[in-house]
């Protein structure tokens, strides 16, 4: 599997998600602000249930990433809504929901804000 940003983008784009979101890889304004830092994902979601549907694909690109035939180790995804920053680090349906819970409870909505997955 393709490593980074343009493999989740992809992933995002083809699944459920992409309805309830404005999804595209940032833009640097020079070479020298992509060296070192770590790749995103901007995802501009239009409801707490796009909001809800990102973090579900992000767990479960994590996961198809850990059964592919390279067992690749799924990276942590940071996403951040607002004032509120969570990792995917684990895709068990428990801390999902606690990620969605954390993410929603921001603003009661998840309407309007931008979102963005590292």
């Amino acid at each position: 599997m393709e490593e980074g940003s343009d493999d989740l983008l992809r992933w995002l784009r083809a699944d459920l998600v992409a309805p309830h979101a404005e999804l595209s890889l940032p833009k640097a304004e020079s070479e020298q602000e992509w060296m070192g830092a770590a790749e995103t994902v901007q995802a501009i979601v239009d409801s707490a249930t796009g909001l809800a549907s990102l973090v579900v694909a992000v767990a479960a690109w994590r996961d198809a990433r850990r059964q592919s035939p390279a067992r690749t180790p799924p990276p942590v995804v940071h996403i951040q809504h607002g004032a509120v920053s969570v990792e995917i680090s684990d895709d068990d349906p428990a801390a999902v929901s606690r990620i969605i819970d954390a993410l929603t409870a921001v603003d009661g909505s998840g309407t309007g804000e931008d979102s963005s997955a590292e």
